[in-house]
């Protein structure tokens, strides 16, 4: 027995089965650091056990880097982007009166920033003496939850107001929400007790050793709302359309049908993310088309307010009814 541990020693296979070896796996994280077949050099993710045979060290430093320089331009642009848009923040919050589309505005504008830090902070944490893996995880979950909440609000209250504050209409969306946020609990939950993280030994930041595809029914869920959200809207611009044309149902056709394209492209492409790359990429995409969802409806919303308020065609005024609840129209500013 001895002289045949000794072989294996000696051809280096017993080193070898023990880092892959599961059970060991966490406990022989440095040895997994320097070996050829697979490191977690960024302590971000690691490819599950059967992926590290398929990509060298290398090729997942390289990776790594990418993923870790996508969060800093992400970070900026988000920054930047509320920077340009500033004054007609402060216009639009400091309105006499609030609207649900306010609110809504803000969640969706500002929340991104929770999520973000979160972001950054598992990729950066030294240890977990104040904040552990799991917490920083959760508080990514709840802040993306919220945005979407938001953005998605926004597009429903629109369409919810096209179709004159029909109940029949808030019923449907409203209950169409309700099951797919019980299937995306129900989905999120099976994935978080699949992918829970750990502390890297070096140079810390949160990783998982799991591949969960079912994370991408997530997105499903949300192209879904999306398209349920797109078709009445368009029913309802049909039937405007065909009594007489109009400014904002113009601006609304161009963003719902902008935003709606934009959004479905993102989540296939965090689908495919999430389906081919041998990692846990389930959070890596998705925070960025989290935040491209959030800009675009923030850009689009303030648009849509300042030609509520700035725009001096006849038809704004008449069709004002169309953002009592989501914006504060003429009549309510001039009453």
């Amino acid at each position: 027995m001895v002289s045949l541990r000794v072989v294996l020693r000696t051809l280096g296979i017993y080193k070898q089965s023990k880092i892959f070896d599961r059970s060991t796996l966490h406990r022989g994280k440095k040895k997994l650091y320097s070996t050829r077949r697979g490191a977690v050099l960024d302590g971000i993710l690691v490819p599950p056990s059967n992926s590290l045979l398929n990509m060298d060290s290398q090729t997942f430093i390289h990776l790594s880097t990418t993923l870790r320089y996508q969060n800093y331009c992400l970070v900026a642009s988000w920054v930047y982007d509320c920077f340009l848009t500033l004054d007609q923040e402060v216009s639009l919050i400091h309105r006499p009166r609030w609207s649900k589309g306010s609110i809504l505005y803000i969640l969706t504008r500002y929340m991104p920033a929770l999520m973000l830090s979160a972001r950054l902070c598992m990729n950066y944490l030294p240890n977990e003496k104040f904040v552990t893996c799991n917490v920083l995880q959760s508080i990514w979950y709840y802040a993306a939850a919220l945005c979407v909440t938001g953005a998605e609000g926004i597009f429903m209250l629109r369409t919810y107001a096209l179709w004159g504050h029909k109940r029949s209409i808030l019923g449907l969306m409203l209950s169409t929400v309700l099951c797919l946020t019980i299937l995306n609990v129900v989905i999120t939950l099976k994935v978080w007790n699949q992918s829970r993280l750990h502390l890297s030994d070096i140079g810390g930041g949160c990783y998982s050793l799991s591949h969960n595809t079912k994370a991408a029914y997530n997105w499903s869920l949300l192209a879904a709302l999306e398209l349920e959200v797109m078709v009445l809207t368009m029913i309802r611009v049909y039937w405007a359309y065909r009594e007489r044309r109009c400014l904002l149902l113009d601006i609304l056709v161009q963003h719902n049908i902008f935003y709606f394209g934009t959004g479905l492209t993102l989540s296939v492409l965090n689908i495919l993310t999430i389906q081919w790359l041998p990692l846990n990429s389930s959070n890596m995409f998705a925070t960025f088309q989290i935040v491209m969802h959030t800009v675009l409806v923030t850009r689009m919303h303030l648009q849509f307010y300042n030609t509520v308020y700035d725009s001096p065609e006849p038809g704004t005024t008449s069709h004002s009814q169309l953002t009592n609840i989501e914006l504060q129209t003429r009549s309510h500013s001039n009453a």
